[in-house]
């Protein structure tokens, strides 16, 4: 059952270890200096190592139900990884990869009665709150959901700032946080502009 795995895995061998001069080598002497560190959905239709097709070493990853941030606390995986991050690898970008159809913000809209997972995703209400602002009293359910769903992207940037290594980042003007929702519908890519107020395509050819 294992198959698949183990197919990707070898022409994953064959592409990186080629010889000497392949970049996994050259990771394994030289060390990793990514640039850019990732928070994604655990939705396996939105993994960016598939979305981004990058090299080895590119970025570092975190990944949670909805792309969801959690206000800081102290020794969780998410601050551990970004201290190690920011403060010891002095990466430059984080960004927050959102995306559309997700099942832990439908699971939020709908209330679904699982304890495990509706405490971990009750910390986004917030974001929820906000969409049934913007939405307004006679909106649509699907309505709801996709604004929730960029919400929740935009209360997760906040919530980072709360986190010692990335404040620190922040006010020595040598990190950007990066709010991007991935519409798989489409198959574009839309990050928040503050001067707009608004998602902007990424990915739009002219």
């Amino acid at each position: 059952m294992t198959d698949i795995l183990l197919q990707g895995f070898r022409a994953f061998r064959d592409e990186t270890y080629k010889n000497s001069s392949s970049i996994m080598p050259r990771l394994v002497r030289e060390g990793q200096a990514p640039n850019y560190f990732i928070i994604s959905c655990i939705d396996s239709r939105s993994n960016p190592a598939t979305l981004f097709r990058p090299e080895p070493g590119t970025f570092f990853a975190h990944k949670a139900m909805g792309a969801i941030v959690r206000p800081y606390k102290k020794g969780t995986a998410l601050a551990a990884a970004l201290q190690f991050a920011l403060i010891h690898n002095r990466v430059e970008h984080i960004i927050i990869l959102g995306h559309t159809k997700c099942g832990a913000i439908k699971a939020l809209v709908e209330k679904l009665e699982d304890e495990e997972i509706s405490s971990f995703i009750d910390v986004a209400q917030q974001a929820l709150d906000r969409a049934h602002h913007h939405c307004g009293h006679h909106c649509e359910h699907e309505e709801l959901i996709k604004l929730t769903e960029k919400e929740i992207v935009l209360l997760s940037a906040e919530n980072l700032k709360t986190y010692p290594s990335v404040q620190k980042a922040l006010d020595e003007n040598r990190v950007t946080i990066h709010p991007w929702l991935f519409e798989m519908e489409s198959g574009q890519l839309f990050e928040y502009q503050p001067t707009k107020q608004s998602f902007v395509s990424l990915t739009n050819e002219t």
